[in-house]
């Protein structure tokens, strides 16, 4: 598929939102024209603040609906690209139509506009990590690859007991939504071509607005738990099996792939490292001196999935991209826990 070059239209859908509103702010750094949705236009405040130096190359519209038919008709026109956001993120679900509706619907109801809207040449849609875990592969013993797919997800959310049916919800709501996308422009004549990004736990500068502390099932929840005054933790698990990622290079692979061929119908991993919540502990104590940042604790619990300890990614394609090299873990956690600290010494964000 031809290249977007900057200076194209792109769509960038839930732009309030945390890796949204970083991939705005890049695309627009790069020279791009941003149309970002929102439910509600009043939600958007904080963005077209944010990104008022942009002039008019910033603009929003309003889909109050993302699943409703004819909802993205009117956000898509004129546009060269799509970059797809817009689905919600917790991990606090009971049960799984409450994140598969509008993840999978709003996903096949954005590309059937896309398919109509004939300037539109790249479709960039976000995934998780989770669909690329608890494959059919060993992980202590092969590599995991974009080709493989995570195939327990499906049956765990069947069992609303589990106490972490809220995790496996929200993985099981990406991955039933990539895959849908992917048989779509299988089946579907289109002109553009996919592109799937599956990020780890994202962390990093923040571009939104945040009206109260982050909740606890959310990246930047995570990482507040710890820097909170008093914290919200009582400790910080040493478990070598946490994906983190900078929002960043996350928002920097979206970037690359509207000009890059090689990105074409491609599912790209991007993970930065994997770590404990102890090492993000330790960068903070060192920062922050005066917080009571929790130590080191094996007993606090840590997400884990089978075979978290050893398993190994293929990122080649997603450093390529990034021109061979990935963001440390002191980036994204300083990054993120000085604009933590900025918005709560502040009182949080207020509405204008």
């Amino acid at each position: 598929m031809s290249p977007v070059e900057p200076g194209s239209l792109v769509v960038v859908t839930g732009v309030n939102g945390h890796l949204a509103s970083a991939t705005a702010l890049r695309l627009l750094q790069k020279g791009y024209k941003v149309r970002g949705t929102v439910r509600s236009v009043r939600s958007a405040w904080y963005v077209k603040k944010e990104f008022a130096p942009f002039g008019a190359n910033f603009e929003v519209a309003e889909v109050p609906d993302i699943v409703a038919s004819g909802a993205f008709t009117d956000a898509v026109k004129g546009a060269s690209a799509i970059v797809h956001l817009a689905s919600p993120v917790t991990s606090g679900a009971k049960r799984p139509e409450e994140l598969f509706v509008p993840s999978v619907d709003g996903t096949l109801n954005l590309l059937e506009t896309a398919k109509k809207e004939k300037g539109i040449r790249k479709v960039l849609y976000t995934g998780s990590i989770g669909s690329v875990i608890m494959t059919a592969k060993d992980p202590a013993k092969e590599v995991i690859t974009s080709d493989d797919w995570n195939i327990y997800t499906e049956q765990l959310v069947q069992n609303l007991d589990d106490p972490a049916i809220g995790f496996h919800i929200y993985v099981g709501s990406k991955l039933v939504a990539e895959k849908a996308a992917w048989n779509y422009v299988k089946d579907e004549k289109v002109d553009f071509s996919l592109t799937t990004l599956l990020p780890a736990v994202a962390l990093g500068p923040i571009h939104k607005d945040m009206t109260s502390p982050p909740k606890h099932d959310v990246s930047l929840g995570f990482l507040y738990d710890l820097i909170a005054d008093p914290p919200r933790k009582t400790g910080a698990s040493p478990a070598e099996i946490t994906l983190f990622v900078h929002v960043y290079d996350i928002a920097d692979l979206f970037v690359a792939s509207l000009t890059s061929e090689e990105a074409d119908g491609q599912r790209i991993i991007a993970l930065g490292t994997k770590t404990s919540y102890a090492k993000v502990a330790d960068i903070l104590r060192k920062a922050y001196p005066d917080r009571k940042v929790p130590p080191t604790d094996p007993n606090e619990p840590a997400m884990a999935f089978p075979g978290a300890e050893v398993i190994k990614f293929d990122t080649s394609l997603g450093t390529k991209l990034l021109g061979g090299k990935w963001r440390s873990l002191e980036e994204m956690v300083l990054d993120g826990a000085k604009d933590l600290i900025e918005k709560e010494s502040r009182g949080w964000d207020k509405s204008e």
